[in-house]
């Protein structure tokens, strides 16, 4: 099948939807099918030239709207040339574009809301909020609610959903999602990060390892770190790109806790430094507030690191499920009971929840379960607008 991916930013420090994006695309394109991307970072952008698809770029104007009347020339004469579209994330230009030319080209898309329909954010941004219901209105549930189907890769994304906007009836679809397990030398890569960052060497520590934002809770994390009775040999190793410059802040905080001499910041980790963090790490901790999925939960998954995570993770229910982590409430309280709880596990029962993580991934959140789920349903959707 011919699959065309929309999508704002291929910005790989923008977050989960563009790393999902790469790693299903590499299943497909294996699978055989032709995959091209389309994104609004420009042509000249450097996050273009290093996407590894074939990809289409344009330029957009109108601030975080992104208005591309190149996108709009492009897919209107293009769009047909595909049997299906993908469409990534909502609430900018390139979603109703897309939309808006399949729909006359008559070509069938589906939409990854990566949780952006979640009353979250209508909660906490009010003013946002106030501007999405007059958008919804306007363009986006035409967006949604005329999709051959919108994907959702957890059930309790799909169920959360149904709380943002009215009127509100898409076709949906829980899909699986996950990440590729990495190739890399555990040992080798462990190695390298311990290398990097010798202060760690003969420690224990827990790994945050995602974007530096608000809604992820790390200020909720370096409080309850402050306040559980750790060892001195017992660290908090937090990495990640800082979009919003919350890290002064947030180191800080810590300066006034009395802890910031028990806090590693690494910046954005990739390649063998990223899975060596994985690898050498005790646990994972994500204390988000609201997550779609959190495909790092899934890569710290696949090399067989627990996690410590909020029921605010929308795949929190597998983790507990699989005993491959502990869960908790997204407030102080809530994450010290949780790290307190990972303290006080004997070996045994910390060796067990290693072997449960990884478990817990091949059965729900391997790169394979994942590119398989998304070929089944886009044919699936192909072959319904054929009857």
């Amino acid at each position: 099948m011919r699959v065309l991916r929309v999508i704002s930013s291929v910005d790989l420090t923008s977050g989960g939807p563009i790393n999902g994006l790469v790693n299903s695309t590499a299943g497909l394109l294996q699978r055989g099918h032709d995959v091209v991307t389309v994104s609004l970072d420009g042509p000249t952008s450097m996050h273009v030239g290093n996407f590894p698809f074939q990809i289409h770029s344009f330029r957009s104007y109108g601030g975080t709207f992104s208005y591309s009347p190149g996108l709009k020339t492009w897919l209107k004469a293009n769009v047909m040339h595909f049997d299906v579209v993908v469409i990534h994330g909502l609430w900018q230009f390139h979603s109703y574009c897309a939309a808006n030319a399949c729909i006359k080209a008559k070509i069938p898309y589906v939409v990854f809301t990566h949780g952006m329909l979640d009353p979250w954010f209508n909660d906490v941004y009010v003013l946002k909020a106030i501007k999405k219901k007059i958008y919804w209105r306007l363009f986006e549930r035409r967006v949604i609610n005329q999709a051959s189907a919108v994907l959702f890769t957890s059930e309790e994304e799909k169920i959360l959903a149904r709380e943002s906007f009215r009127p509100y009836s898409p076709n949906e679809v829980v899909v699986s999602y996950g990440s590729p397990q990495p190739t890399v030398n555990v040992d080798r890569s462990a190695d390298l990060f311990i290398r990097k960052f010798p202060i760690l060497s003969g420690k224990r520590f827990l790994l945050y390892m995602s974007r530096i934002h608000t809604k992820k809770g790390i200020d909720l994390l370096i409080d309850a770190f402050a306040r559980i009775h750790y060892s001195e040999d017992l660290f908090l190793v937090i990495a990640g790109p800082d979009n919003q410059g919350l890290r002064i802040s947030l180191e800080e905080q810590a300066v006034k806790l009395g802890i910031s001499n028990k806090i590693v910041w690494t910046g954005m980790l990739s390649g063998d430094l990223k899975w060596g963090a994985y690898h050498a790490a005790d646990v994972f901790v994500l204390p988000s507030h609201q997550e779609n999925f959190g495909i790092v939960v899934a890569e710290a998954l696949s090399t067989s690191t627990p996690v410590l995570i909020t029921n605010k993770v929308n795949i929190w229910r597998e983790v507990e499920a699989y005993g491959a982590g502990i869960v908790g409430d997204d407030n102080v309280a809530g994450v010290v009971k949780v790290l307190s709880k990972w303290l006080s596990l004997n070996d045994d029962e910390s060796e067990a929840m290693r072997r449960n993580a990884l478990v817990c991934y091949g059965d729900r959140f391997s790169i394979q379960s994942a590119v398989h789920s998304l070929e089944k349903q886009l044919l699936s959707v192909i072959e319904a607008d054929n009857v």
